[in-house]
């Protein structure tokens, strides 16, 4: 597929994809006679996983490490599954630390007579 179809199907812009190209975090693509790009299917699955990494605030520096581990079966990803523990853990610590920010400010709300 053409720049413009992945442009279309992953919702990137066109000067995304070069970057995540020129950044080795897509496969590159087939050229065309012509010069053009061709893109396969497969480099929207890896589109879809750079998104999904970083919504789940992976850097593209850890996802570009992670990526070559899409064209592995499960059983030997073992490095992308401890990475993404490792998130799990990150992510729930920070919500520990959030819930007790909040308790804080309720005691010191309840101490003021203030209501929430």
């Amino acid at each position: 597929m053409r720049i413009a179809e992945l442009e279309k199907h992953s919702g990137l812009s066109r000067d995304t994809l070069r970057y995540y190209e020129r950044q080795g975090l897509i496969s590159p693509p087939r050229r065309d006679a012509n010069g053009y790009r061709d893109y396969d299917r497969h480099t929207l699955t890896e589109l879809q996983f750079i998104q999904k990494g970083k919504w789940l605030g992976f850097s593209l520096e850890q996802l570009k490490v992670a990526i070559p581990s899409l064209r592995q079966p499960p059983e030997r990803c073992q490095a992308l599954c401890d990475a993404l523990l490792e998130k799990r853990a990150a992510i729930e610590a920070d919500i520990a630390e959030q819930q007790a920010r909040l308790a804080a400010i309720a005691s010191v709300m309840d101490k003021l007579g203030l209501k929430a």
